[in-house]
């Protein structure tokens, strides 16, 4: 059973091949990313449609054929554009990988990045010529999702190099401005309270427990939980706990009224009322279906 959760504890890779290719085809009015974090950097591609995709609590209107890129232990996310179709590819991977002792890369480019201190453009837009030779290197790397070839490894390696040269070659290296520490505090509290969420989902929460777990005013974070989730925490962990029970649903062995137990809901009219607003359908019309889908 695959149940995401917000914060991504699933392994990008192996230990000694630490990359992640993942393909997403989203349907007209499904949503597009939920917001999570990893500690790995990412490269993502829209391949075709468009979305919205937030980076912290900056936004990028994206594009076919236009690529981002996401800085490790960043909260990211995506959001629908008109409730539009979007497929979009991920490379995610390892920065250390990349890296190694004494070598003039590492020490120029790759160590300020892992530090912080140097970072590349995080939108390349379809009208420059960086966006294209991105999108055309990273395409092939994206195809080597399934592959079998013995040669991947080296492959999304020399590939993730050209990926870099590309932002050196067009100047696209940025110095990251210092965050203040307030917003580096801030960010770091709200990751506590969501994997504090993760852990305890199945069992009542309230906005006074979650603020004491980020050192917050019940107020000033629930601003700040919307700000970064574009979502209240209420419909944060009501859409969490609705998803972990489509999950177990797709198991036939659960009854409906266990996995709304299960992913928290000790109101079963409730439970079906939310269930059937982000699937439309019934629950037990979900858990009957043939090949009912996992989350």
């Amino acid at each position: 059973m695959d149940i995401r959760h917000l914060r991504e504890n699933r392994r990008h890779g192996s230990p000694d091949f630490p990359v992640g290719i993942y393909r997403m085809v989203q349907a007209a009015g499904e949503p597009i990313l939920d917001n999570h974090w990893h500690e790995e950097a990412e490269f993502l591609a829209v391949e075709s449609g468009e979305a919205i995709f937030q980076i912290g609590l900056s936004t990028y209107h994206v594009q076919a054929g236009e690529v981002l890129y996401i800085p490790g232990g960043e909260l990211h996310g995506g959001y629908a554009v008109n409730d539009s179709a979007c497929t979009y590819a991920a490379l995610v991977f390892n920065l250390d990988w990349l890296t190694g002792p004494g070598d003039g890369a590492t020490l120029r480019y790759f160590e300020p990045m892992q530090r912080g201190q140097l970072s590349l453009q995080p939108h390349a837009d379809a009208g420059g010529n960086l966006a294209q030779a991105l999108f055309r290197h990273l395409s092939p790397l994206i195809e080597l999702e399934h592959a079998q070839d013995p040669a991947k490894p080296l492959r999304l390696k020399a590939g993730l190099f050209q990926l870099f040269a590309e932002y050196v070659s067009h100047d696209s290296f940025v110095r990251r401005e210092p965050r203040s520490p307030i917003d580096t505090h801030t960010q770091e509290r709200l990751k506590s309270v969501l994997t504090y969420i993760d852990l305890h989902y199945s069992r009542k929460l309230t906005i006074k427990e979650l603020a004491a777990e980020a050192g917050m005013s019940e107020g000033h974070f629930t601003r700040v939980f919307k700000s970064f989730m574009r979502k209240t925490p209420v419909e944060y962990i009501n859409l969490l706990r609705i998803r972990i029970a489509a999950a177990l649903l797709s198991d036939q062995k659960t009854t409906v009224g266990e996995a709304a137990l299960e992913s928290g809901f000790d109101n079963f009219s409730y439970f079906c009322k939310l269930f059937r607003t982000v699937y439309q359908c019934t629950p037990s019309e979900y858990r009957n279906r043939d090949g009912a889908a996992n989350v």
